[in-house]
Protein backbone atom coordinates (compact mmCIF):
# COMPACT_ATOMS: atom_id res chain seq x y z
CA UNK A 1 0.00 0.00 0.00
CA UNK A 2 3.01 2.66 0.61
CA UNK A 3 4.55 2.08 -2.91
CA UNK A 4 1.36 3.67 -4.15
CA UNK A 5 1.85 6.62 -2.56
CA UNK A 6 4.38 9.67 -2.59
CA UNK A 7 5.71 12.18 -0.34
CA UNK A 8 5.25 15.06 -2.59
CA UNK A 9 1.60 14.71 -3.73
CA UNK A 10 -1.23 13.33 -1.47
CA UNK A 11 -3.87 11.33 -2.88
CA UNK A 12 -7.64 10.38 -1.61
CA UNK A 13 -8.71 7.77 0.16
CA UNK A 14 -10.59 6.94 -2.90
CA UNK A 15 -7.80 6.91 -5.58
CA UNK A 16 -5.42 4.75 -3.02
CA UNK A 17 -7.92 2.70 -2.68
CA UNK A 18 -8.31 1.89 -6.53
CA UNK A 19 -4.33 1.78 -6.74
CA UNK A 20 -4.22 -0.75 -4.23
CA UNK A 21 -7.00 -2.88 -5.65
CA UNK A 22 -8.80 -2.77 -2.23
CA UNK A 23 -12.33 -1.86 -0.88
CA UNK A 24 -12.36 1.31 0.53
CA UNK A 25 -13.13 0.27 3.93
CA UNK A 26 -10.25 -1.98 3.91
CA UNK A 27 -7.93 1.00 2.44
CA UNK A 28 -9.27 3.22 5.23
CA UNK A 29 -8.20 0.49 8.00
CA UNK A 30 -4.89 0.21 6.12
CA UNK A 31 -4.67 3.88 6.40
CA UNK A 32 -4.85 3.99 9.66
CA UNK A 33 -3.06 2.07 10.90
CA UNK A 34 -0.19 3.50 8.79
CA UNK A 35 -0.90 6.56 10.28
CA UNK A 36 -0.46 5.32 13.87
CA UNK A 37 2.78 4.53 12.81
CA UNK A 38 3.98 7.77 11.50
CA UNK A 39 4.08 6.13 7.83
CA UNK A 40 1.83 8.32 6.03
CA UNK A 41 0.60 12.10 6.82
CA UNK A 42 -3.11 13.34 6.01
CA UNK A 43 -4.06 17.17 5.03
CA UNK A 44 -7.28 18.96 3.38
CA UNK A 45 -7.04 19.37 0.21
CA UNK A 46 -6.47 22.89 -0.82
CA UNK A 47 -9.32 23.12 -3.13
CA UNK A 48 -11.82 21.54 -0.96
CA UNK A 49 -10.80 21.48 2.81
CA UNK A 50 -13.50 18.49 2.88
CA UNK A 51 -11.17 16.25 0.93
CA UNK A 52 -8.24 14.77 2.75
CA UNK A 53 -5.46 13.65 1.09
CA UNK A 54 -2.69 11.10 2.12
CA UNK A 55 0.84 10.74 1.66
CA UNK A 56 4.39 9.19 2.37
CA UNK A 57 5.83 10.56 5.35
CA UNK A 58 9.79 10.96 6.07
CA UNK A 59 9.67 7.84 8.00
CA UNK A 60 7.46 6.20 5.38
CA UNK A 61 9.62 7.35 2.52
CA UNK A 62 12.75 5.35 4.37
CA UNK A 63 10.53 2.33 4.79
CA UNK A 64 9.57 2.04 1.34
CA UNK A 65 13.71 2.42 0.31
CA UNK A 66 14.70 -0.34 2.86
CA UNK A 67 12.39 -2.32 1.41
CA UNK A 68 13.11 -1.64 -2.55
CA UNK A 69 16.72 -2.01 -1.83
CA UNK A 70 16.11 -5.46 0.10
CA UNK A 71 13.80 -6.59 -3.06
CA UNK A 72 16.86 -5.49 -5.27
CA UNK A 73 18.95 -7.68 -3.41
CA UNK A 74 17.05 -11.03 -3.28
CA UNK A 75 16.35 -10.03 -6.92
CA UNK A 76 20.16 -10.29 -7.79
CA UNK A 77 20.53 -13.33 -5.64
CA UNK A 78 17.45 -15.29 -7.23
CA UNK A 79 18.98 -14.09 -10.54
CA UNK A 80 22.63 -15.66 -9.23
CA UNK A 81 21.08 -18.73 -8.08
CA UNK A 82 19.34 -19.29 -10.97
CA UNK A 83 21.84 -18.33 -13.93
CA UNK A 84 20.94 -15.68 -16.49
CA UNK A 85 18.56 -18.50 -18.74
CA UNK A 86 16.60 -19.52 -16.16
CA UNK A 87 16.10 -16.36 -14.34
CA UNK A 88 14.70 -15.08 -18.05
CA UNK A 89 12.42 -18.34 -18.07
CA UNK A 90 11.19 -17.49 -14.74
CA UNK A 91 10.43 -13.67 -15.33
CA UNK A 92 8.26 -15.19 -18.82
CA UNK A 93 6.68 -17.50 -16.98
CA UNK A 94 5.32 -15.04 -14.23
CA UNK A 95 4.64 -12.06 -17.00
CA UNK A 96 2.14 -15.13 -18.42
CA UNK A 97 0.47 -15.68 -14.86
CA UNK A 98 0.37 -12.68 -14.34
CA UNK A 99 -1.49 -12.12 -17.79
CA UNK A 100 -3.87 -15.00 -17.14
CA UNK A 101 -4.61 -14.04 -13.56
CA UNK A 102 -8.48 -12.62 -13.23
Amino acid sequence: MLTNLSSDIGITMSELAHRAQLPPSSATRHADHLAERGLIFRVAAADDRRRILIGLSRRGVELVEEVRAEEMRAEAELRRTLGGGDYAELLRLLEQVTRSAP
